[in-house]
């Protein structure tokens, strides 16, 4: 059976929850670094999942650029710079504010 778009966005919002909670984390505690790499691999394990059966729309628009955006955290946390990484998740362009739009009407999303 096809995942539909709504299963996705079911199935990243605890992940990505956990992921801007650490992002914030990580910046005033780098002892949380290895947490933040976990969290990013998780999300980006959903995210790079087969994406055939979504529909067109905002969510499929922004998927190669979170793939890009994951990859750009990852190497930032990876040489230490938890504040880089947090600024990729909350760029006001590219940012995961457009996982917000792509998944906006389902339970548990919600556009600020």
């Amino acid at each position: 059976m096809a995942e539909t778009l709504e299963q996705r966005c079911d199935r990243l919002r605890e992940p990505v929850t956990e992921l801007v909670g650490v992002s914030i984390s990580a910046t005033l505690r780098p002892q949380d670094l290895p947490e933040l790499a976990r969290a990013i691999t998780t999300v980006r394990g959903i995210l790079s999942e087969d994406a055939s059966s979504i529909p067109p729309g905002p969510f499929l628009d922004w998927l190669p650029t979170a793939l890009r955006n994951l990859d750009r955290m990852h190497e930032a946390v990876s040489s230490g710079d938890a504040a880089t990484s947090y600024a990729i998740l909350t760029d006001k362009h590219d940012g995961f504010i457009r996982l917000t739009d792509g998944c906006a009407g389902f339970p548990g999303w919600a556009r600020a």
